[in-house]
């Protein structure tokens, strides 16, 4: 198959198509050697082509731009048409030269089965036939690659179409790990710049915020008490009871007492609670400073050279670090006082000798597990609130998508620490 080339030539020609100024296609004729001399008529339009035993040259002679009339390259189509000997095209009389003149060039080339060569070209038409050949390449490379390949080796294409599908569950996979993979990268990062600018604020304590500590510590702490004790109540009322139903009928009733308590102490306690504060603020932290990102509040605050680490990060997780244990505790105990009610309800116990039982079988050990955990906890639900809400960008649509996702994250990280610490207590044996 024969293929296009761009090269400059300076030789003598031995064949003339001449397009003159307004494109009439007058023909031209010289003298040229009887021996290889061939004349061919078409009669379709006013054109006659002399050519030799060995090529055809054409020469543009005039503006060739976008204003060319389509009847005259339709003529310079044909003129080409069927013909199998080598084309050269002469640009030495060309006036204007355009992209859209070099494009209709190239779209009749790609109709032939000819040697292409261009010679005699200004700088101009150089750069303006380089340009033209790097956008279709295909056309420089093959006159007849626009015949579609799909119609000649459909087989090959369904191979193709069929290796599109089963990419694109890889391709979704890999693109997830990798956002995962640099998400995890970002978060560690940003976990260490909060403990650089939190130990710099212990070397000079006067960078510690006190009023937006105290203010964060009642707003996600104290405030969410009320329904952080009303569902630690209802959660351990119900694990306790369906724990008494089972050991009653194992014939060990009082058991439940001890069981049920060491499971309020070590995990429901502090495990119900740490997921209520981070539905209430993990949520919270992320829409106030997505929303802070958005209306450019952190941009006046850098530019006012104020540190978003020590203004907006480190009072919120320092406060859900103070305020968890705290609440552990009066979660701690309002989850007894519901275990009380249900073995009073179950069993017929009385508090009393539920006080008794639970002094006799359970220690304080149980206890400071869950003390334990609860600061874990909070760093985990205000390290990703925070983190969140640094990512948000756009509009007010990107900071319900990422409150949610901060909520749903601080769950997973309560999950995890949560089970980590129990292997730990356990191999310790706490």
């Amino acid at each position: 198959m024969s293929k296009t080339s761009l090269r400059m030539l300076k030789n003598s020609q031995k064949l003339i198509v001449c397009l003159d100024k307004d494109w009439d296609f007058q023909s031209q004729s010289e003298h040229i050697d009887s021996n290889t001399q061939n004349t061919k008529t078409f009669s379709s339009i006013p054109l006659r082509v002399v050519e030799d035993s060995q090529k055809i040259i054409v020469y543009l002679n005039g503006d060739c731009n976008f204003q060319t009339r389509s009847k005259y390259l339709e003529a310079l189509r044909s003129s080409i048409k069927n013909i199998s000997k080598d084309l050269i095209i002469d640009f030495e009389r060309t006036g204007h030269f355009d992209f859209m003149f070099a494009v209709s060039l190239f779209s009749i080339l790609r109709s032939s089965n000819l040697d292409t060569t261009f010679i005699n070209a200004s700088e101009k038409i150089c750069k303006i036939l380089e340009t033209v050949s790097a956008i279709l390449p295909k056309i420089l490379q093959n006159n007849r690659l626009d015949i579609d390949t799909s119609s000649k080796n459909p087989s090959q294409n369904s191979i193709k179409n069929i290796w599109k599908i089963l990419l694109i569950p890889l391709n979704a996979l890999g693109k997830g790990v990798y956002n995962t993979l640099a998400k995890a990268l970002d978060f560690f990062n940003f976990t260490g710049l909060t403990l650089y600018f939190f130990g710099q604020s212990l070397l000079h304590p006067s960078k510690i915020r006190i009023a937006p500590l105290f203010y964060h510590i009642n707003e996600s702490g104290f405030k969410a008490l009320p329904v952080s004790i009303l569902t630690a109540v209802i959660v351990g009322s119900a694990i306790t009871l369906q724990g008494a139903i089972q050991l009653q009928s194992m014939g060990v009733p009082m058991m439940s007492i001890e069981t049920t308590a060491k499971l309020s102490l070590r995990e429901m306690g502090p495990f119900i609670l740490a997921l209520v504060i981070a539905g209430r603020s993990a949520s919270s932290f992320t829409a106030q400073i997505g929303v802070m990102k958005i209306t450019e509040e952190l941009d006046a605050m850098k530019t006012m050279n104020f540190n978003v680490f020590e203004f907006l990060v480190l009072p919120r997780v320092l406060a859900l670090v103070i305020a968890m244990p705290l609440m552990v505790f009066l979660a701690d105990g309002f989850a007894l006082f519901g275990g009380m009610l249900a073995i009073k309800y179950q069993l017929g116990v009385g508090f009393a000798q539920y006080i008794d039982r639970f002094y006799d079988t359970v220690s304080w050990n149980h206890f400071w597990v869950g003390i334990i955990k609860a600061p874990f906890f909070g760093w985990a639900i205000a390290m990703t609130g925070c983190f969140r809400g640094f990512e948000v960008k756009g509009d007010t649509e990107e900071v319900g998508r990422l409150t949610t996702i901060s909520v749903v994250n601080a769950l997973f990280w309560i999950i995890f620490i949560n089970a980590i610490f129990s292997v730990i207590f356990t191999k310790l044996g706490i």
